[in-house]
């Protein structure tokens, strides 16, 4: 009967617990709104049709633009916005007339590309519409971005807008960009009628954070105005995300988002600012491009739902019921392990009862997550890995607590053999797989925040579980183990990949800041119980990552990405140095770097050869250089962990 009790507490207390948790994270907050005149409506906002699962390349593949989307939007855009702004007329041929029909004016956009063949399109197709609803259109916006993308030059850019004007006498012509690009290329304001700037304080080289975003773009939009004087200045994208990763002190949030946008309305209306936020709807398409954080700019989800930017109490979690149930149920699953070690005393009931709550929470928050930043096969598997090591390491604990008995496990050099099928069966070799699958998953996540950051999550709320874990069985471990040059190498990775990310994030950023303290707590225990080994016989594969890697980058920043042959190659396409950028261009869109590292790879830990692993070393370096990050950086891995197995098991016999 006291078991009964006691467990009916814990349990209690553990649900009491958690829902406590969700209540406190999902209750919806108040936050200031801009005073406005009754029936105000705000001025213009970003226009995309596209829906759930559709994106521009679709267009490719023959998908049209219901017209019924682009009336219903629009029905719903006008009772707030007088305004919308487009990025290119494909599929939006329709668009002008429905805004008229709504009283709305349009900024109508064309997409300016490498590609002239598609900016001529976009050119002639914009002047028609422009010519055809002259009393809609307010603006021909010629080109977004394309200097920030490197994809022509200013002259080009002044020459696509000279083009337009001239076809629209009367038209006011710009162009729209970040905010310094406008000070690198005078010539194109010179060409227009008035300076188009965007000003995102999330995405500035050094972000912003929210309690100081209001300040930066006031003295932006100033500098702006004095620097290209006798033009009028608008604002031409503003807001701020409400899902995605951290960048310094800059935190997406729901919340965040509708104190950013409430707070440049009322800023706007009181220096008669004329601008256009970013952006009507959520667009799932841009996370495959700019990560988690490009989707979630919309005031309205994809759905069209409101988000309650605007107005009204805004919650983070507006859907933390149903994250409550799915906590709860993880916390009632762990009954099967309690049941079994009812003799538990008080201090173990409470150890078991704060591990219990402590991970059901973690893990529901890792999936949700997932869910937000998932957008492709490889997004979909890596969150599966992930969710599944992290309940199966804490399933383990919690049977630990239970039992007092702390869990055995092979190091990772033994767990290789096992996996290889070189020992047999036990729950030593289970432990030490798993242990092996976290720290692998550990060193290709960090590998891909030190090498390729901007759009990567933290995977905090998983990986806290088996950090915590596995520094609390370290603690209570007794004896030695063999020392290990792998567990030696990949603590010292582990640190030093920590260290870089602090640096990077810089401790502003307290989701870094967290995933550093996992790094650490994974890679003490490495490093302690193996300091003593040499890894002497690594440094020759060390200076040939080192070196290849070099060689990678000196290519990348040299041709593909230099700023000096965007000109010469759009004028000069077949000299040698541009057919050069061209194929690495085409290599690294198809993904073949990333594919040719990957099969090395699984081809170096089949034959378990030290060539093998040494070329797939030196493809998946290449793929890391050039954005084919996700697979070459799982190539990268595994590959040098087959290597320095190899390497180890020549040294240290087993």
């Amino acid at each position: 009967m006291k078991t009964i009790a006691q467990t009916a507490l814990a349990y209690t207390l553990a649900l009491t617990a958690i829902f406590g948790f969700w209540h406190g994270v999902g209750k919806p907050r108040p936050i200031p709104e801009a005073e406005l005149a009754d029936h105000h409506t705000l001025q213009c906002v970003s226009y995309a049709p596209f829906e759930k699962d559709q994106s521009p390349f679709d267009f490719a593949k023959g998908m049209t633009i219901d017209p019924a989307r682009i009336d219903a939007d629009l029905a719903m855009l006008s009772t707030r916005f007088s305004c919308i702004r487009t990025y290119s007329v494909a599929g939006l041929e329709a668009l002008p007339e429905y805004a008229e029909k709504y009283g709305m004016q349009v900024l109508l956009g064309a997409w300016v590309t490498v590609d002239e063949k598609v900016t001529e399109q976009e050119l002639r197709k914009v002047v028609e519409l422009a010519k055809r609803y002259p009393a809609t259109v307010r603006a021909v916006v010629v080109g977004n971005e394309a200097l920030l993308r490197r994809e022509v030059t200013g002259a080009q850019l002044a020459g696509y807008i000279q083009q337009v004007k001239a076809a629209l006498p009367g038209v006011p012509v710009t162009y729209a960009d970040v905010w310094e690009f406008w000070l690198k290329h005078p010539e194109v304001a010179q060409a227009t009628d008035f300076v188009m700037i965007h000003i995102l304080p999330y995405w500035e080289d050094n972000p912003v954070a929210i309690d100081q975003a209001m300040g930066h773009i006031k003295k932006i939009r100033e500098e702006i105005g004095d620097k290209i004087p006798g033009k009028e200045i608008v604002i031409g994208e503003t807001g701020w995300p409400s899902q995605g990763r951290m960048r310094e002190g800059a935190l997406p949030s729901l919340e965040n988002q509708a104190r950013f946008i409430r707070g440049f309305i009322a800023l706007a209306e009181q220096e008669q600012w004329q601008y256009n936020l970013i952006e009507a709807f959520d667009q799932p398409w841009k996370r495959s491009k700019e990560g988690a954080v490009g989707g979630y700019w919309g005031l309205y989800n994809a759905e069209r739902a409101d988000k309650h930017v605007l107005a009204g109490p805004v919650s983070n979690f507006s859907n933390w019921r149903m994250l409550f149930a799915q906590s709860a149920a993880i916390g009632l699953l762990t009954l099967l392990i309690a049941r079994g070690h009812g003799s538990m005393g008080t201090g173990r009931w409470l150890q078991f009862t704060v591990a219990m709550t402590t991970g059901a929470i973690l893990i529901v928050l890792q999936g949700h997550q997932f869910s937000i930043i998932s957008t492709n096969t490889y997004e979909y598997i890596w969150g599966f890995a992930v969710l599944s090591l992290c309940a199966s390491v804490y399933l383990l604990a919690l049977k630990a607590i239970a039992s007092g008995t702390m869990p055995a496990h092979l190091s990772l050099d033994a767990s290789l053999d096992f996996l290889r099928g070189k020992s047999r069966l036990s729950p030593e070799a289970v432990a030490g797989a798993l242990r092996l699958g976290v720290i692998t998953c550990a060193l290709i996540a960090v590998l891909g925040l030190v090498l390729d950051a901007r759009y990567r999550s933290f995977n905090n709320f998983g990986f806290a579980i088996p950090a915590l874990a596995y520094a609390w069985f370290f603690r209570k471990q007794k004896g030695q183990k063999m020392p290990s040059m792998l567990e030696h190498l990949s603590g010292l990775l582990l640190a030093a990949g920590g260290v870089a990310i602090l640096i990077n994030e810089t401790p502003l950023n307290w989701q870094a800041d967290i995933w550093v303290a996992i790094c650490l707590l994974l890679a003490y225990p490495l490093w302690r119980e193996n300091r003593g080994i040499s890894l002497r016989p690594l440094l020759p594969f060390g200076l040939l990552v080192l070196v290849s890697f070099g060689a990678f980058a000196a290519l990348r920043h040299g041709i593909f990405i230099s700023e000096r042959l965007v000109g010469v190659c759009t004028d000069t396409p077949d000299k040698t140095i541009c057919l050069i950028r061209s194929m690495i261009g085409r290599l690294m869109y198809n993904q073949v770097f990333a594919w040719a590292s990957i099969t090395l790879a699984a081809l170096a830990v089949w034959r378990n050869a030290v060539w093998l692993c040494a070329l797939a070393l030196v493809a998946s370096l290449a793929g890391l250089a050039f954005y084919n990050v996700n697979l070459a950086a799982l190539a990268f891995v595994l590959a040098g962990l087959t290597l320095v197995h190899r390497k180890n098991s020549v040294k240290i016999p087993a």
